[in-house]
């Protein structure tokens, strides 16, 4: 009878508390919304995005191609092959700005002057003897041709260190394929009986890349992000309830009638928790189905496997919650302290930046971070269809971390009762 009216007791609570962050739409959108508001402006930016698609990249091109130049002497104007690689360039589907001359930052109508206003990422300047030195206009006193390679000039900006290095290896990619071409054709007008071994002379080695089946099916970037964003609900949802747990009953006052009620502090411990577990699997089931909704994520659903992992990821992020409500003497220093905790966390998680390129204490840090074994383990159960046991080492790693963190977050939480 007693254990009975216990459980009714924690269903009560947990109702309650539950219910409190149903009527605040504030806290609605911080542990529901945000984490989804997020995958969706990723999402949108970069997840329906193609491997291949360009045209994005806002390039300029000064073609100095189409100016006079002076070969062997005399002045020359031929800017056939500049004007075939700006038209190569729109073909490859890069969204092309064309200007007079490169100029300086303060002048308004040049390649400078727009790459400090970021209306372009990157600018190609082509050289005013462009199709002289690819065309062999070059000859010696006996007529010869003097091998004279053309040089292009690549700006970047400075300022977007990340975006340039996207737009300067898409559009070194596309001068290599530009080359290739230039290559077969010139090939094409020497004596047949020479191709064959000048195409090897010129392309010695070829190389051919091939994504390894790791998930049985094909993937996109956004049906790897999905899962990955899990981690991001735990920070977000499950530590930024049971950060306030506590400190929201302190702060109205009814934290000591909680206490003193015919109720036991582990029965009102317990009915946070569910709360809090309520939350997290909410929150987690309208990321994914979001994911299904807007993205038609393409992934593998071992529900046991997945409500475990969540469950024990949960008890990290909770057990921390609970530890920062208990700290706390009000509301609003609990959000403050998550949201200091929160926010870098979830750059060391590997929900939407790897590990593998951060330098090596952020690694060590990160793969110290049960919600980044937690991101490991569901995207190898729902991308690449893994079996259980080959994510355990994650699920033990996910249970002890969890228990202890759990364990002291309990600790904390009879310690705040004690100074009450």
């Amino acid at each position: 009878m007693k254990t009975k009216r216990t459980i009714h007791q924690v269903l009560a609570i947990a109702k309650t508390d539950f219910l409190g962050i149903a009527r605040n739409r504030t806290a609605i959108f911080f542990t529901l919304l945000f984490p989804l508001f997020f995958l969706i402006i990723i999402g949108f930016t970069f997840g329906t995005q193609g491997a291949g698609e360009t045209s994005r990249i806002r390039v300029g091109v000064v073609n100095l191609d189409r100016e006079e130049t002076i070969v062997n002497g005399t002045v020359s104007q031929n800017s056939t092959i500049g004007d075939a690689f700006v038209q190569a360039l729109r073909n490859a589907n890069f969204t092309v700005y064309e200007y007079m001359e490169y100029g300086d930052k303060e002048t308004n109508g040049t390649a400078a002057y727009d790459i400090s206003r970021r209306k372009i990422k990157i600018a190609v300047s082509i050289p005013a003897n462009f199709t002289e030195s690819l065309s062999f206009r070059y000859v010696d006193s006996s007529g010869r041709p003097i091998p004279t390679k053309a040089h292009l000039i690549l700006y970047t900006d400075p300022s977007d260190p990340t975006g340039s290095l996207i737009a300067q290896q898409s559009i070194l990619g596309f001068i290599s394929g530009f080359i290739s071409h230039y290559q077969e054709v010139v090939i094409s007008q020497i004596p047949e009986t020479f191709q064959k071994y000048v195409k090897v002379l010129v392309d010695p080695i070829t190389v051919s890349t091939n994504e390894a089946d790791v998930s049985g099916r094909r993937l996109r970037w956004i049906d790897y992000m999905v899962p990955g964003t899990l981690g991001l609900v735990l920070l977000w949802s499950g530590l930024n309830h049971a950060s306030v747990a506590i400190a929201n009953e302190r702060t109205r006052g009814t934290f000591q009638r909680i206490v003193i009620a015919p109720v036991s502090p582990a029965t009102v411990l317990a009915g946070k928790f569910l709360s809090c577990l309520a939350i997290v699997y909410l929150s987690s089931a309208i990321m994914l189905g979001s994911g299904i909704l807007f993205f038609q994520v393409n992934l593998y659903w071992n529900l046991p496997a997945i409500v475990l992992s969540i469950f024990l990821g949960a008890l990290s992020a909770i057990g921390i919650g609970l530890i920062i409500s208990s700290l706390a003497k009000n509301v609003e220093a609990a959000n403050a302290i998550t949201v200091l905790i929160s926010v870098p966390l979830q750059f060391f998680i590997g929900a939407f930046f790897p590990l593998s390129v951060m330098p090596r204490p952020a690694q060590i840090f990160g793969e110290a971070l049960p919600f980044t074994k937690l991101v490991n383990a569901i995207q190898g159960i729902m991308t690449k269809n893994l079996p259980f046991e080959a994510v355990m080492p994650e699920i033990i790693y996910l249970t002890v971390s969890g228990l202890i963190l759990f364990a002291l977050g309990i600790i904390a939480y009879w310690s705040s009762l004690k100074r009450l």
